[in-house]
């Protein structure tokens, strides 16, 4: 069996405040193979950003990462050095934001962009012109040479969304951590943007990890799902297992939403409270508190542990097939 893309092994961050540290992701284990997509999902606040900027060395500076390992390509770079770190952030790591405005410099012309990274990453850009231009024309902007002349600020939210992913994917890099970048588009411009998702990866042949909190996407462009609640993995395992059989209360309650969501119901189904803080007891179940199956068995330390055919599920009542929610 070959070595997985990316490797993943307790990773925990938290952030370091005056009041005191505050953890904002614990015991954080995955694997990602080559060519695949993983999604992170999970509501805001439940770690799922902080994460992923965590194994690309972004987070802010009040920020710290500790982990077993984080292994990519079967080496460990939580060894390497910053300035070793940073020949791979941009050319083999990269990442594509929610919002692509504040990834542009507002006074430097999209072709600028382009150069820059060619410049950076020379290979296999003999002329780096004509190859943005064909990015360009991959992520089905019309007129690319125009649109290479333009200043961030001229073009649409989904033109510039556009830029942006043929910006990253004009170095080719291997893993590509793409934060909801549909979110503030526009159902049509989403449609089109998933669509160019996973046309792209497979001509670049990268592995993405896709975080978004809708499960439809998801389920659309996920070979795996990790759902994150309160900093935790609760469940991951095959977005076909999950989408169809979600074992852990927090996933039922998404993946019913995502489904009354594509019907015609007029009241959603709501999962009742809101993401901790990030103090938590360590004993007990952190979704306790929102959880409809909640007993006094829940008041001990619940681990992440396999379910046979299904995957991984922090919750003691996993191997049931009853909906929760």
């Amino acid at each position: 069996m070959s070595e997985p893309l990316l490797d993943v092994k307790n990773l925990n961050v938290k952030f370091q405040l005056s009041s005191g540290d505050l953890p904002v992701s614990s015991d954080v284990s995955f694997t990602l193979e080559h060519g695949k997509v993983l999604g992170l999902i999970g509501e805001s606040g439940s770690g799922k950003t902080v994460t992923s900027k965590a194994i690309l060395r972004l987070l802010p500076s009040v920020g710290t990462a500790e982990a077993d390992h984080i292994r990519f390509k079967g080496r460990d770079i939580t060894a390497l050095t910053a300035h070793e770190f940073d020949k791979l952030r941009g050319t083999d790591l990269a990442m594509i934001f929610q919002d692509p405005v504040g990834s542009f410099n507002p006074v430097k012309t999209i072709g600028w962009h382009f150069r820059a990274a060619g410049r950076v990453h020379p290979e296999g850009h003999g002329d780096i012109v004509g190859d943005a231009a064909e990015a360009l024309r991959k992520v089905d902007i019309a007129d690319p040479k125009t649109a290479l002349g333009k200043y961030p600020h001229q073009l649409s939210g989904g033109m510039l969304q556009r830029c942006l992913i043929a910006l990253v994917m004009f170095s080719r890099p291997s893993l590509i951590v793409a934060d909801e970048p549909t979110t503030n588009l526009d159902n049509l411009v989403e449609r089109q943007i998933i669509d160019l998702f996973d046309k792209l990866r497979k001509d670049i042949d990268a592995s993405f990890i896709f975080i978004t909190h809708d499960m439809t996407i998801a389920e659309q462009i996920s070979d795996s799902i990790i759902v994150m609640y309160a900093g935790q993995i609760v469940e991951q395992g095959s977005a076909e297992a999950l989408m169809q059989d979600p074992r852990h209360p927090y996933t039922q309650g998404l993946v019913k939403t995502a489904r009354e969501l594509e019907g015609n119901v007029e009241t959603l189904t709501e999962i009742s409270g809101e993401v901790g803080t990030g103090v938590w007891p360590q004993d007990r179940c952190r979704f306790a508190p929102r959880c409809p199956l909640h007993e006094a068995a829940c008041d001990h330390a619940i681990a992440l542990h396999d379910v046979e055919g299904h995957g991984e599920v922090r919750c003691i009542k996993a191997e049931r097939k009853e909906p929760a929610i």
